[in-house]
């Protein structure tokens, strides 16, 4: 089914202008009366009368946002400005009352990065030439970078104490002065990022020995790391 009447707005109510035109000239031809086609030629005049207020306080309301939105960056700005002349001054004459006398709140504090964190897990290696590589994973704090990882090294049975055989700044590192004929060897790992040093690792502990079966073997080694109240982690790697 077709339809006479426009959907849109403007479409429409030219039409109705139009129409109630014709109506008016032909009323007795298309069957209205006079009082039909009158009420219709007044609502016609209401209705252009309604959009046009419509169409004056939309512009009305658009050039009002604009102004207000002039009046709002320039307001703005300069409030800005005041506040940055009353914090250099609150500094300059080292008095905080300054911000509470001008209702305002002081700049904060510069936040303090927290220290690195300790690697979190590990993996070793024997590499051909008999060093020791060390890999190891760990997720630092957001804007801690720039980290050291300090490797200290004991061997049960010769050293009493860890001490600091090198230092990385990546997440690995191979031992190349283990001595020869050592049965097990033990490693911490501690972060440092400038003055601002971390906790220590958990104990990597690597034991020395033969893996395999079968009538065959190879050389291996046996890693171990305590983890915190959850006893010891155990893996075995053939070289």
């Amino acid at each position: 089914m077709s339809t006479n009447i426009p959907k849109t707005i403007p479409e429409f109510i030219a039409w109705c202008g139009d129409h109630a035109d014709s109506w008016q000239m032909h009323q007795a031809q298309i069957g209205l009366s006079a009082g039909q086609v009158a009420g219709f030629k007044a609502l016609v005049e209401a209705l252009e009368t309604a959009d046009a207020a419509a169409t004056a306080a939309r512009t009305a309301s658009k050039d009002a946002t604009i102004a207000l939105r002039n009046n709002l960056d320039a307001t703005r700005a300069t409030a800005a400005a005041y506040v940055a002349v009353i914090k250099a001054f609150a500094e300059s004459t080292n008095n905080p009352n300054v911000y509470s006398l001008a209702s305002i709140s002081p700049d904060d504090p510069r936040s303090t990065l927290p220290p690195p964190l300790p690697p979190e897990s590990f993996v070793a290696t024997v590499n051909p030439s008999g060093s020791i590589k060390l890999t190891w994973k760990v997720s630092q704090p957001a804007g801690v970078s720039n980290i050291a990882y300090m490797v200290k090294r004991k061997i049960p049975g010769v050293d009493t104490a860890f001490t600091t055989i090198g230092s990385a700044g990546k997440k690995e590192f191979t031992d190349e002065t283990l001595p020869v004929g050592v049965d097990a060897v033990q490693y911490i790992v501690q972060p440092r990022r400038g003055e601002s040093i971390g906790g220590e690792s958990n104990v990597l502990a690597l034991q020395f020995g033969s893996v395999g079966g079968g009538g065959g073997s190879a050389f291996g080694i046996t890693s171990t790391t305590t983890m915190p109240n959850s006893g010891n982690n155990s893996v075995k790697m053939a070289a």
